[in-house]
């Protein structure tokens, strides 16, 4: 999906060291977007080299950027073991 977006927010780029499930260690590395099209407002996470590239690009907060994005849903239970839900959306690409 794609659609035009001002930044309210650009969060500092963040690396988290993991262990993959071969064992191997790996390196996570986002930065969180506060979005807004002036009616709705998310929070959007990029991932890897593109979060890598926003953080350098330092994207300009007074001007809209078209942003491509994927959306998804995560399903986990409590600690009362209730199902619970989360949206996720991580952008691909803005420009």
């Amino acid at each position: 999906m794609e659609r035009f977006f001002q930044i309210k927010e650009q969060l500092p780029l963040r690396e988290r060291s993991y262990t993959d499930q071969q064992g191997q260690q790996k390196v996570f590395v986002s930065t969180g977007f506060v979005l807004t099209d002036g009616i709705n407002t998310v929070f959007a996470e990029a991932v890897g080299d593109m979060a890598r590239a926003l953080d350098q690009q330092k994207p300009n907060q007074q001007l809209p950027h078209l942003v491509d994005y994927e959306l998804s849903c995560r399903e986990w239970q409590d600690s009362q073991q209730q199902r619970r839900f989360e949206n996720m959306v991580r952008i691909t690409k803005m420009a």
